[in-house]
């Protein structure tokens, strides 16, 4: 068991989602407590709530600082899944990954899953009430790979920077690795990088989690754009989270125009392009007068 999440500078609407899932959850249990129905209670929209808590699964857990009692194998309510359920659960996911993959968000049948998983139709329901809702959970199973991959960008060994110019080359060669983990580990996620695409046309509720493929990198970037404008080195002129943003959204969507849509490239002249847009942005080629003394 978990202790709940404390939210910190909440605004008025996510305190609302939060007691009001709370009160249904204890009311009506994690059954028979719909989405649709917290947002209605809480006075927001269903694309609040995803941006608030990204699944119905994750806003149990943060507000009842438990996993939730989903359906186990015989489909019985109120108990936690069995390790078979949980492994039934997860041939699902994979599935559905595959089927996405392979055909567009639109031509997926449940029953294409189903078949896929080696599972019947009524298994499915068991653990899903929808399309909408396995691919939530096949997306946020790609955007935890992301955070791995985010996680494991090789980061350059130990070594001093006394000088200005020591300062820049080391943030040039981390802003390099970052990138180019990036650009050869956004292969894994192109077909799912499109699929995204198809479903939030379909379903502008799924948004949220759009953004979410976007919002850990942005605040990644940030973070490191405001030490180096502490160490003196970048432009202190720049919003740290607006250039983390840009940063990001220049990075992704010119991978993503590169290997998701196939335009020709030179997968060199690409990063080095990128690098140096990157760093010349936020002016850590050269140096600043907020940076010199």
């Amino acid at each position: 068991m978990t202790e709940p999440r404390v939210r910190r500078g909440r605004s008025r609407q996510q305190a609302a989602l939060d007691r009001v899932a709370k009160q249904m959850f204890d009311t009506y249990g994690y059954t028979d407590t719909h989405i649709a129905g917290i947002a209605r209670e809480a006075g927001v929209s269903l694309s609040t709530f995803y941006s608030h808590f990204g699944s119905k699964v994750r806003a149990y857990r943060e507000v009842m600082g438990m996993e939730p009692p989903l359906p186990d194998d015989d489909g019985e309510p109120g108990r936690a899944l069995t390790a078979r359920a949980r492994r039934t659960r997860a041939a699902l996911i994979a599935a559905a990954r595959e089927c996405f993959e392979r055909d567009a968000y639109h031509a997926v049948r449940i029953s294409d899953i189903a078949e896929q998983a080696g599972s019947a139709v009524g298994s499915f329901y068991t653990y899903f009430s929808s399309k909408q809702e396995i691919f939530t959970a096949v997306l946020n199973g790609a955007l935890a790979e992301l955070s791995q991959l985010r996680s494991e960008v090789p980061v350059p060994g130990p070594r001093p920077a006394v000088t200005r110019e020591e300062r820049r080359a080391r943030a040039e060669e981390r802003i390099r690795a970052a990138i180019e983990y990036y650009f050869d580990g956004f292969t894994l996620q192109a077909t799912m990088a499109l699929r995204v695409d198809e479903a939030v046309s379909m379903h502008p509720e799924l948004m949220p989690l759009r953004l979410a493929l976007h919002q850990a990198s942005a605040e990644r970037i940030a973070g490191s754009v405001r030490r180096w404008q502490e160490a003196g080195i970048a432009d202190r002129g720049l919003d740290p989270e607006h250039t983390g943003h840009a940063l990001a959204a220049m990075v992704g969507h010119s991978t993503r125009v590169w290997i998701a849509y196939g335009q020709e490239h030179d997968r060199a002249t690409a990063i080095d392009t990128l690098v140096r847009l990157w760093v010349n942005g936020i002016g850590l080629a050269v140096a600043t007068d907020a940076s010199s003394g």
